[in-house]
């Protein structure tokens, strides 16, 4: 047996190779954390070198893009761009006229047709036209905004006041779309999130004055008027409904001549009584074919309408009343002139397309009514300021318990019905309730909706000019899906009528184009008025002129693809557009 004293002498030296083994364990470690440390400080250091040149990459890219994208056109086609920058500079000199002769047109470079030119649709659409036909009074650009829209707030976007000859406003050609056969351009314009104007109180002193205003000077609701006869079986053979040419149209009645209209409106669609249970039968025949008709004696647009004074709706824009009645929201637009037309603020591009259509306001309810009642009362110039109040019901609140609705929902049961009825006869693809308040002289721009709509009116009256699916080519409708007024046109076929005048006018030539196209395109005229629903089919184009101060709201009921035979539908818009629809 070893001696106490080797055990001991044993136990020392294990005791030291265990140490030695134990350093060398954690020399071992160190040399890995050490490793893994230089390994990670690596990757960071690559990790933020690669984030620093995309940035770089980014802005630089960002720069260039900017300075070749600044007009509005896309930098995939280099002669296209400076033919329109030179144009657009030519413009700003003076050197580039419109149609009326006061002014040439500039001599610029012709450059020929790119010959990997991009078609991006099956007809040419409306991005950024090509020509720059911008005639002297609007090319310049003035920035007075203090004086047309009012003075901005720090948050408010720098709006550009359109100019006027002899007391109209013509287009800038730069928001039209390209003449059939110019080719497509690119629009890459960014707005803001809303252009904002403060309004103008002028006219209060004036409004004040009046204690017992008398209202307008023709009352479109106890006019007369003369219908059709009813007819119960619709004619699917395109006689019904009796279109003619726009131009026709406006030359019978002009469209701003709103104190001396026919003394008797001659009607031609069909209009039905809903109290009558055979009449409806027909009104559903009419609509399943996608033909446009009206209804009257509707007991609920009635008491609406009689209910709905200028106090009881403020009330409810003003918060929640009394009753627990949730409160409404709504937003008063201001234009420099009677003309109005949807535009997303966010891609309206101010350098690109010239000064916005509109711009809102913070007014209340109750001072756009005083206004509207102001406007009837003086019979407002069509090229004086005018106001519009537009609110809407989400499509979640007919889900709602009925306490819980707005006074809007409330008020038009058959509209928010959670179940069918004959104005919201698909609830599942209704997408709520829309509501315009408009006052004398207001016009806006056609446009079409893809639901089937039903359009009641509660208060006062709207004149209707309608066109059919199959009619799209000749509307000039902005078809790119980046401007921001894809959908809808931003002519005013108003003006068809001094297309022949002997008069100089200050109109561009893309313009004066554009109306001569559409003077052709097929139309009908119809005066809505209190009490009455229009029905207004899938694709159907319509421009709306207020004919006094009105409220009108209406329900769509999903899209019909089909269409009429005669007179078109999804198709077709999609044929003119270039693009698939999928917008209610």
């Amino acid at each position: 047996m070893p001696s106490d004293s080797d055990v001991v002498r044993r136990a020392k030296g294990a005791t030291k190779r265990t140490t030695r083994r134990t350093a060398d364990t954690n020399g071992d470690s160190t040399k890995k954390v050490r490793k893994n440390r230089r390994l990670e400080s690596r990757r960071r250091r690559v990790a933020l070198t690669a984030i620093a040149s995309v940035v770089c990459f980014t802005l630089v890219y960002a720069i260039l893009f900017r300075r070749g994208n600044s007009s509005g056109i896309g930098n995939r086609d280099t002669e296209r761009y400076v033919r329109a920058k030179a144009l657009r500079e030519a413009a700003v000199r003076g050197g580039v006229g419109g149609g009326g002769g006061q002014h040439g047109h500039s001599e610029l470079p012709h450059h020929e047709s790119p010959k990997h030119q991009p078609h991006e649709h099956k007809r040419p659409h409306h991005e950024l036209p090509q020509h720059r036909e911008h005639h002297e009074h609007q090319s310049h650009q003035r920035r007075e905004h203090h004086s047309v829209h009012g003075a901005p707030s720090d948050d408010k976007a720098d709006v550009l006041a359109p100019a006027k000859v002899n007391g109209m406003r013509y287009l800038d050609p730069r928001q039209l779309p390209p003449l059939p056969g110019e080719p497509n351009e690119s629009y890459h314009g960014k707005g803001k999130r809303a252009f904002r104007g403060m309004g103008d109180d002028a006219w209060v002193a004036t409004a004040d004055s009046k204690t017992q205003p008398r209202g307008p000077k023709v009352d479109y609701v106890t006019h007369k008027y003369k219908y059709p006869e009813v007819v119960y079986e619709p004619r699917n053979d395109g006689s019904y409904p009796p279109l003619e040419p726009m131009m026709d149209i406006f030359r019978t009645w002009e469209q701003d001549d709103l104190d001396n209209p026919p003394d008797v409106i001659e009607e031609v669609l069909m209009h039905f009584d809903y109290q009558d249970p055979e009449q409806v039968e027909a009104a559903i025949k009419y609509r399943d074919l996608e033909l446009p008709f009206k209804v009257y004696n509707v007991p609920e647009v009635a008491e609406a309408g009689e209910k709905w004074t200028d106090e009881y709706v403020a009330s409810h824009f003003a918060g929640a009343t009394k009753d627990g009645t949730p409160g409404s929201t709504g937003v008063c637009q201001q234009s420099v002139d009677h003309f109005f037309a949807f535009h997303r603020p966010e891609a309206w591009d101010v350098d690109v397309l010239g000064p916005p259509p509109s711009v809102d306001l913070g007014w209340s309810f109750h001072k756009w009514a005083k206004h509207a009642v102001y406007a009837d009362e003086v019979s407002l110039p069509k090229d004086e300021k005018h106001y519009y109040w537009q609110s809407g019901v989400p499509r979640q609140e007919r889900k709602k318990e009925p306490k819980l609705w707005s006074f809007v929902s409330k008020d038009l049961p058959s509209f928010s019905n959670p179940h069918p009825t004959f104005f919201g006869f698909n609830p599942k693809e209704q997408k709520g309730i829309q509501c315009r308040f408009g006052e004398r002289g207001v016009t806006a721009a056609t446009h079409y909706d893809g639901g089937r709509n039903m359009i009641a009116m509660m208060t006062g009256a709207k004149r209707y000019i309608l066109s059919p699916p199959n009619a799209c080519p000749k509307l000039g409708v902005v078809t790119a899906r980046r401007h921001p007024s894809y959908r809808h046109s931003m002519l005013n076929f108003g003006r068809v009528t001094i297309l022949d005048s002997e008069t100089d006018i200050d109109m561009s030539e893309r313009e004066r184009e554009w109306l001569k196209i559409s003077a052709e395109a097929p139309t009908l005229s119809t005066v809505l008025k209190a009490g009455e629903v229009l029905y207004v089919p899938s694709h159907w184009f319509h421009y709306i002129v207020s004919l006094q101060k009105s409220a009108q709201c209406n329900t769509r009921s999903g899209i019909h693809e089909e269409g009429n035979i005669n007179f078109g539908g999804l198709e077709d818009v999609q044929e003119c557009i270039g693009e698939a629809d999928d917008v209610q």
